[in-house]
């Protein structure tokens, strides 16, 4: 195969994705080898180009599909520990941090470089972390006038249920913070949310 720049895209994409899923995840078999192999086998490589992607309604199931596959995979993995390297322990890769390779992945490889416009890219979801997470659950006390009541209560309501350690989110706790975002976003493109997104305040390795 030749090395094109849909391959140059794809590398720098299990990258990103890779080094974002890994957070918190020293020695529990969170690779960029493993990261690569998850992308690749759960065949989210196939869904790197704007044609790819279904009609915007549909763009919640596809989404939550291919966070459902890159899991399945994963029960198949499992990883050794530097000091114990003759035991195989299981590798566990949670609804947070599949939602995190799956949405870094189609944020590097269609969001920021194909039609960030499109309806189906706009309905995209963003990647969850605890700094997006807790700049959005300040929102309503720090800009009260710029959000509604209905987005106030849900984010308030996804904090109090689910806290914001998305490492260890469920799919019922991944949904309640989307839906949470779509109100906020007033049918707006949903990656737009991350302008409340800011990576100089990652500091907390679990962030």
């Amino acid at each position: 195969m030749s090395y094109d720049i849909e391959e140059h895209r794809h590398r720098f994409a299990v990258w990103t994705a890779g080094r974002a899923y890994a957070r918190g995840g020293t020695g529990g078999g969170y690779s960029m080898a493993n990261a690569k192999w998850l992308i690749e086998t759960s065949q989210l490589r196939m869904f790197r180009t704007l044609s790819k992607l279904p009609e915007p309604e549909a763009i919640d199931a596809f989404v939550h599909e291919r966070i459902a596959a890159l899991i399945e995979v994963s029960r198949s993995m499992a990883y050794s520990k530097a000091a114990q390297k003759d035991e195989s322990l299981p590798f566990v890769c949670t609804y947070g941090r599949a939602q995190k390779l799956v949405n870094i992945y189609l944020k590097t490889t269609i969001v920021c470089s194909q039609a960030h416009d499109d309806p189906a890219v706009s309905a995209l979801h963003p990647p969850l972390d605890r700094v997006l997470l807790e700049a959005l659950t300040a929102l309503p006390g720090r800009e009260p006038s710029s959000v509604s009541t209905e987005f106030a209560k849900a984010i308030r309501a996804a904090k109090r249920q689910h806290g914001v350690g998305w490492t260890s989110f469920d799919k019922s706790a991944y949904v309640t913070y989307i839906d949470a975002i779509k109100l906020l976003q007033k049918g707006q493109p949903l990656w737009a949310v991350e302008e409340h997104w800011r990576p100089e305040r990652i500091q907390d390795p679990s962030a």
